[in-house]
């Protein structure tokens, strides 16, 4: 490999070389100027750099595929790949010498350094911006830099909040070795935030973000990939409606002002947000969801390699989970069928129950955004001697991700080499029509509840809903929707309702153990610090 588009990861290590590790402060030669920050392209080019820090999050799929879809056990590993059995099969914790602990086997995702990474680079284009002379810029400029910014707080935050819950809440800007050591030298160390104060601090800053930022418009530069008031009102919405499961799971009063208080923002965003529904019978424009652009575009990770804003798909990020690939060669043996996630049959009646394999008839969703959802293969494929599940076109795996482009500098053995096309979708219209669904339903008014679930229905090729759990029917439409897009465990965890029971006992979900747990590199380095309690004794660090 010749050549590695590595923009996203290069703009990490130019914003972010002094701003390592703010829990763990050991480090002290913090970037600090104050110079640079005095003319709107100054400003600009901090707001650039957290845009990129959030993109290298993003384009890791362990933060955010795996942790919210692979979660949900709707599929299985690959044969020689796919995501880790640990992410949706139940621990041993019976043997204390057991080193398969589910998520307490996989230490590498309980670090929250890199999440902290983007805090701190937006905390401090926050705080400079905030000072300086508004008169430099032009007219709305210092809003839409500011509004952008504490949206992009908001949302780091927020997915802080939804993976570790009681995690530390830094929001003033690193500036000096003296806000990280003590007189004695000692590092300055944090301790966890409540999560529902947490979930305050997420409010307050994106209703700023809501109150600074402008509606886009469809065919800018920037719709669905820069922060406009619609990316502001879709994200308040779910952290309303994740403020209303946490203060109910505490019993405290006023919960349900957060359903009508995400009424009140989402109804907005429908109105005047310029979104809408993609027509379900126009093939490209469903490609067109994935690639950018699209009118359900409310906020995503842009991908392009023509712009030098890309991955190698076959590398890491969601494609390298999910999408098989045509080799060079022609060989299919190389089609990366034995390394993606797949289906099982036995799950694909949780993911659309209304589709009959059979007679090939039912909910379309099920051939638009999965390759051979006909297959009857419980097991992956396999190229093993004897294998009985060794036809490759039988994997069912998901298309959403699969537009891509050669790698021309790949080396000569590289039969798969190609750059992912596809931008990271964070929020879309069909996503928050149906938190909005969620909201009404309760708030008690079911009719405009159904509305909205018979319009995605009858997109999908389905008739009206008549039956009568409403909610499980929202559920089961965000599944249909929504996996793979990042959010389907959060909605498990926020409704208690998990297909597949094992994932979440009665136990685990009233001591919280939807929430992961710590590295041991944040316990050993900050003593502030302690395990999440479910986890406690149940990791094999």
């Amino acid at each position: 490999m010749k050549k590695y588009i590595v923009i996203i990861f290069i703009a990490l290590g130019l914003v972010c070389s002094g701003c390592k590790k703010i829990l763990e402060p050991q480090q002290i030669d913090l970037i600090y100027n104050e110079v640079y920050w005095e003319t709107p392209t100054d400003a600009q080019a901090g707001l650039n750099g957290v845009y990129a820090l959030y993109r290298g999050l993003m384009v890791n799929g362990r933060n955010w595929y795996a942790r919210a879809d692979a979660t949900t056990g709707f599929i299985r590993s690959g044969w020689n790949g796919g995501s880790q059995d640990a992410l949706f099969n139940e621990g041993n914790y019976d043997d204390v010498a057991s080193l398969y602990k589910m998520w307490g086997s996989l230490e590498d995702y309980s670090d929250w350094s890199d999440f902290y990474k983007v805090v701190s680079q937006v905390n401090l284009v926050i705080s400079k911006v905030e000072k300086m002379d508004k008169s430099v810029f032009s007219s709305g400029e210092y809003e839409r830099v500011l509004g952008e910014a504490y949206f992009l707080r908001a949302l780091v935050y927020f997915n802080i909040l939804r993976i570790w819950g009681n995690a530390p809440y830094v929001s003033e800007s690193i500036e000096s070795s003296d806000q990280v050591l003590t007189e004695d030298k000692s590092p300055v160390m944090r301790a966890r935030t409540d999560d529902v104060e947490i979930g305050t601090h997420i409010l307050e800053d994106v209703y700023k973000a809501i109150g600074y930022l402008k509606y886009d418009s469809p065919g800018t530069s920037t719709w669905g990939v820069r922060a406009d008031k619609g990316a502001a009102e879709a994200l308040c919405g779910h952290v309303n409606m994740w403020m209303n499961f946490l203060a109910k799971r505490d019993r405290l009063s006023g919960y349900g002002d957060y359903v009508t208080d995400a009424i009140a923002i989402l109804e907005e965003f429908k109105a005047n947000a310029n979104r809408s529904y993609v027509d379900y019978s126009d093939s490209a424009a469903v490609a067109g969801i994935y690639t950018g652009g699209s009118k359900e575009a409310v906020f995503e990770i842009y991908i392009n390699p023509e712009t030098n804003e890309s991955y190698r798909a076959d590398w890491g990020g969601v494609t390298a989970y999910t999408c098989k690939m045509t080799p060079f060669d022609g060989d299919p043996t190389k089609d990366r069928s034995t390394m993606v996630d797949f289906v099982p049959y036995s799950q694909k009646s949780n993911i659309y129950p209304e589709y009959n394999i059979a007679t090939h008839t039912g909910d379309i969703r099920a051939n638009l955004f999965w390759g051979a959802w006909d297959s009857p293969y419980n097991e992956p494929v396999r190229d093993t001697q004897g294998a009985t599940t060794n036809d490759r076109t039988k994997v069912t795996w998901l298309k959403k991700y699969a537009q891509f482009t050669e790698d021309t500098y790949r080396d000569q053995d590289e039969y798969v080499a190609y750059f992912a096309y596809c931008n990271i979708p964070v929020f879309r219209y069909t996503d928050i029509m149906l938190l909005l669904a969620e909201a009404y339903y309760k708030a008690g008014k079911d009719g405009e509840a159904r509305t909205i679930v018979n319009e995605i229905r009858h997109r999908a090729g389905l008739s009206d809903y008549t039956g009568s759990t409403l909610l499980n029917e929202i559920m089961q439409q965000r599944i249909s929707e929504l996996y793979g897009e990042g959010h389907l465990y959060f909605d498990m965890v926020r409704n208690n309702y998990f297909p597949n029971s094992h994932l979440m006992t009665a136990a685990k979900y009233f001591q919280e153990g939807y929430y992961w747990p710590v590295s041991s590199n944040i316990l050993s380095t900050n003593t502030l610090i302690s395990q999440t309690p479910y986890w406690s004794g149940k990791t094999n660090w």
